[in-house]
């Protein structure tokens, strides 16, 4: 969606809520959603949309063709997509240094400076902090209950972060392409628990 100049989106969107709210079986996917859809005058950045389709590939293991298509169906709803030029990067990257944040979340934050935007939606502690000192307000609908339910389901449902979740992946892809291969490479890490 584009707005005219003087229509901007006074609402940031970070990648994460994004993410939750477009994983079906995810604890957080239905508050995330309604949150959303039940607020208007949204803002994100190009590289938000890219950071999100590779958390839900990588970490969540979905399926590539359809995190573009359903990014793409976001992309399209009530949600301004704003394109990163040179001067929103270079200040970016001051910004990630200063506050020392990620780069896509400086992106966003940047973003929301240049417009005047007062609200970034995010369930990121950095980027809340950094949001802090520069009195950028920050709206979570993910509460603590929420959140111990989160763990609980990942913990569940993905590898440990680190190195058994990279192996899992290799295995996941191996088992795609190579059976053999897939499970020698899985008998040789321990289940995905070591280097071979």
């Amino acid at each position: 969606m584009t707005l005219s100049s003087d229509q901007y989106a006074p609402r940031g969107l970070d990648a994460m809520l994004i993410v939750y709210s477009l994983l079906g079986n995810h604890p957080a996917s239905a508050v995330c959603e309604a949150f959303i859809r039940e607020r208007a005058s949204w803002f994100t950045t190009t590289l938000t949309l890219l950071e999100a389709k590779a958390i839900l590939t990588k970490v969540y293991a979905a399926n590539a063709n359809l995190v573009s298509q359903r990014l793409s169906q976001f992309s399209v709803g009530p949600i301004e997509i704003i394109e990163v030029d040179l001067s929103i990067t270079l200040a970016a990257m001051q910004i990630a240094d200063t506050l020392e944040i990620d780069m896509t979340d400086a992106v966003l934050l940047q973003a929301a400076r240049i417009r005047g935007a007062n609200i970034l939606a995010t369930d990121d502690r950095k980027l809340v902090h950094a949001c802090n000192q520069v009195d950028i307000a920050v709206e979570n609908p993910i509460d603590t209950q929420l959140r111990r339910q989160m763990a609980s389901w990942e913990s569940e449902n993905l590898p440990q972060k680190g190195l058994p979740r990279i192996l899992s992946r290799i295995h996941q892809w191996l088992e795609q392409n190579h059976q053999q291969a897939a499970e020698d490479f899985w008998c040789q890490t321990g289940g995905g628990s070591h280097l071979p």
